[in-house]
């Protein structure tokens, strides 16, 4: 069963700024009143980095990660999920999932998954 993206973001219902993660009040228009939306389709890569010094704790050798910007404008941070030789480019579409990220005292930490679409 695949799992919903558990990212909740929030758009300024004055001025339709979108905040993630939220803030008290928008960064555009100082608002106080913002409306949950979740991220929908596929995503935009656009940046990333490879992490080759891990701290303590890790298991694999690097992580590569990514900002990806979502069709409805959500932007996130996730782990893209590929090998080493793999080439990526700003502005490829990404499939985002929510699945395992990493493993913590024997258990399996949820979040943001991405993958190349295509």
């Amino acid at each position: 069963m695949k799992k919903e993206i558990e990212i909740v973001a929030y758009r300024c219902k004055k001025c339709g700024k979108i905040h993630y993660p939220f803030h008290d009040r928008c960064l555009a228009c100082k608002s106080r009143e913002f409306e949950k939306i979740k991220p929908e389709g596929m995503a935009k890569l656009l940046t990333y980095t490879r992490i080759y010094n891990l701290p303590w704790g890790f298991d694999q050798r690097y992580l590569t990660i990514g900002v990806v910007e979502f069709e409805n404008g959500v932007r996130a941070m996730g782990q893209i999920h590929v090998d080493e030789s793999a080439h990526l480019e700003t502005g490829m579409v990404m499939k985002p999932e929510w699945g395992p990220v990493r493993k913590q005292y024997g258990e399996a930490v949820y979040g943001l998954v991405l993958k190349p679409a295509g």
